[in-house]
C-alpha cells in the first residue's frame, strides 16, 4: 500500500419500510399499536379504560386520506385517547415496564401535541401559524413501528423515509 492513498466518502439513501402517514394517522396508529401490546402483556391493565368506542376508534388500521371528516374533532379525540392512556398505564406504574410502542407512543405525542396556558392539549402548529413549532423534519418520528427512521433529503430533488448510509472506500 501506497502511504496515503485516495478515500472517498459516498452516501446512499435506505428506504424504511413505512407507509407513508398524516401526522394524524402516525398517532391513531402509535395509540393503536400502543393498546396491542399493553394487551398482549397486560390485558387486565385495559378493562375500566377501553370501552366499545375505543374498539370502533382502534380496533383496525386506519387510513384517513388526504382530506378526513372533521379532522379537528378527530386530533382532540386521539390526543386526550393517548394521554389518558399514557396516564392510566403510569398511574398503574406500568409505564416503564412496557415496551417500544408504548415509548414510541409518549414520543410521538411529545411531537405533535402541546399543552396551552390552561393546561388543555392542542395540536402543534409551525411557529409562523402562532403555534409552538414542529420537530425538524430530521428529528421527526415517521413511523411508530420503526422509530429511528427518519424524513431524509439529498439536494433540493430526492427526499425519502429512511436512513442516509455513509460508505468509505480507501
Amino acid at each position: 500500500m501506497r502511504e496515503r492513498p485516495t478515500q472517498r466518502t459516498d452516501s446512499t439513501h435506505v428506504l424504511a419500510s413505512v407507509c407513508d402517514l398524516t401526522r394524524l394517522e402516525l398517532v391513531t396508529e402509535a395509540v393503536r399499536a400502543a393498546l396491542e401490546e399493553v394487551t398482549s402483556t397486560s390485558p387486565h391493565l385495559l378493562d375500566e379504560l377501553v370501552d366499545e368506542d375505543w374498539g370502533l376508534r382502534y380496533g383496525r388500521p386506519v387510513r384517513l386520506g388526504k382530506n378526513p371528516t372533521k379532522p379537528k374533532t378527530r386530533i382532540l379525540a386521539t390526543g386526550n385517547d393517548a394521554v389518558r392512556l399514557l396516564e392510566h398505564l403510569h398511574w398503574h406504574g406500568a409505564d416503564r415496564t412496557f415496551g417500544p410502542h408504548v415509548r414510541a407512543l409518549r414520543q410521538i405525542m411529545v411531537q405533535n401535541y402541546h399543552r396551552d396556558a390552561q393546561g388543555h392539549l392542542r395540536w402543534r402548529t409551525s411557529e409562523t401559524e402562532g403555534g409552538p413549532g414542529l420537530p425538524p423534519s430530521s428529528r421527526a418520528i415517521v413511523s411508530h413501528y420503526d422509530i429511528s427512521a427518519r424524513y431524509a433529503r439529498h439536494g433540493h430533488i430526492i427526499s425519502w423515509k429512511g436512513f442516509t448510509a455513509q460508505l468509505t472506500e480507501t
